[in-house]
């Protein structure tokens, strides 16, 4: 009707270039290519099928042509222009979909202070919904923001009205919906858009592990007071019990001599075997105290480094070596520095207990090292009786004994002593025993930092 109506040598076609632009409202781009599809068909039916008498047949075709070129043309920009505007909306979307579901607490605001975004974290931690925060001020939430430290009651930027919100990771207080406050982790970040400026913050709602802090630390002053505890228990145990206990021994002593000649050999074993346990009990008060210091203690032996071969030899010094046994030390103890103490004391302590219950009376013992990297594998073996896989934990646990004390002196704390030391330093210790092969105590010591560098 339109070919009717205008004159022929119009392109009556471009009528049809509405049609395409309507295809804005579209959802999917690819219904422009659709209508201009229809729109060219339409375009050659007009010039197939009215006459064209009396009008130059080359500016008809041309017009018609230049409609069809049209038609994509239109076609083209708003497929281009809906894909573009899809794609954007389909990023705001996913960016929205991010934010609303992060752990973290996000929120936008201007250089006024305004709300601009709000995700769902933040509802969760300030109990206010999106639409009652976005277009408030900052301070709804946090009081205290904006204020710098050189001015507490304002934090606007003289002359600009505008607020300064940076400052980086902070700590501040947040007031939830219902008027509590809170402590809060605030991470500010400034965000150009444009020539406008904003700012971008990431809010962490810490109160857990502000609990959490208080709880530890109150640990650890129960902690130093059961410590201090244990030191004054030590130190009455070792010094206050052991007045008694020499008073004690002394007695039998007097008591011996004064009836030297009524006592019979039975009443004078007795008096022997009283003393023995007096002893017995002072090495125990000793070993006790020992143990409570382990791990604590910081005179200059602690921190004095010695070639391990050196301590070694200090450490056979300490050990009473019966005829019949022979300590053999590894030759990796030549290239490498130990710390004197409480090395020493562990090895010696090995070593005795290795003596000392070996039922043949004669034996070899091995020291040996390994370097592993960052920490050396030491091991201590044994030819004597073994220990039965039964009670290779209980050996480490305080007051055990695997043979009576009338039969192996010693009070049970010295394997608790060395584990206690092993593990203060951050390493492990382990028996291992065949039935009836020998004994093998292996522990891990770790290098100092500067030692693995040198390492490295």
């Amino acid at each position: 009707m339109f070919d009717y109506l205008t004159p022929l040598g119009v392109a009556a076609g471009l009528i049809y270039t509405a049609v395409v632009l309507c295809s804005i409202w579209e959802d999917k781009p690819v219904k422009a290519y659709t209508y201009a599809a229809a729109g060219s068909v339409l375009t050659v039916l007009g010039y197939l099928l009215f006459p064209r008498a009396g009008v130059d047949e080359w500016i008809v075709l041309t017009n018609r042509i230049l409609t069809v070129i049209a038609l994509w043309a239109f076609a083209f920009v708003v497929h281009r222009q809906k894909s573009i505007q899809i794609s954007l909306e389909r990023k705001q979307n996913e960016l929205a979909a991010i934010q609303d579901n992060s752990i973290e607490g996000l929120i936008t605001i201007d250089t006024q202070g305004i709300i601009l975004s709000y995700n769902r974290t933040c509802c969760k931690i300030f109990g206010y919904s999106a639409r009652e925060a976005i277009g408030k001020s900052i301070r709804l939430l946090i009081p205290g923001a904006g204020r710098s430290a050189n001015d507490s009651n304002s934090g606007d930027t003289p002359g600009t009205g505008q607020m300064d919100f940076t400052g980086g990771r902070r700590e501040v207080q947040g007031r939830h919906k219902d008027g509590h406050a809170f402590p809060l982790e605030l991470s500010v970040s400034e965000v150009r858009v444009g020539r406008n400026r904003l700012f971008s913050g990431i809010l962490r709602d810490i109160s857990e592990e502000k609990r959490a802090e208080a709880e530890r630390e109150r640990f650890m002053k129960e902690l130093a007071r059961s410590n201090r505890d244990l030191d004054n228990f030590a130190y009455v145990a070792s010094h206050d019990l052991r007045a008694p206990l020499r008073v004690i021994g002394n007695a039998s002593r007097w008591l011996e001599e004064d009836l030297a000649d009524s006592l019979d050999d039975d009443s004078r074993e007795n008096l022997q075997l009283l003393r023995t346990r007096v002893s017995r009990m002072e090495r125990l008060l000793d070993d006790l105290h020992e143990y409570s210091r382990a791990g604590r203690k910081t005179d200059s032996r602690y921190q004095q480094y010695m070639p391990g071969n050196k301590l070694m030899q200090e450490v056979l010094m300490l050990v009473d070596q019966p005829e019949g046994f022979t300590i053999n030390i590894g030759p990796g103890f030549g290239s490498i520095q130990l710390p004197n103490m409480p090395l020493k004391q562990i090895f010696a302590n090995l070593v005795s207990n290795a003596i000392k219950h070996n039922d043949r009376g004669a034996g070899v013992v091995d020291v040996t090292v390994e370097d592993a990297g960052d920490h050396y594998v030491f091991s201590v073996a044994d030819d004597g009786p073994g220990i039965n896989p039964e009670f290779h934990e209980q050996v480490f646990k305080m007051f055990q004994t695997l043979k009576s004390r009338d039969e192996v002196e010693g009070s049970g704390i010295g394997l608790s002593i060395v584990k206690k030391h092993v593990e203060q330093a951050g390493g492990t210790i382990s028996v291992v025993s065949p039935p009836g092969a020998g004994c093998e105590f292996r522990l891990t010591w770790p290098k100092p930092p500067e030692v693995q560098k040198e390492g490295g």
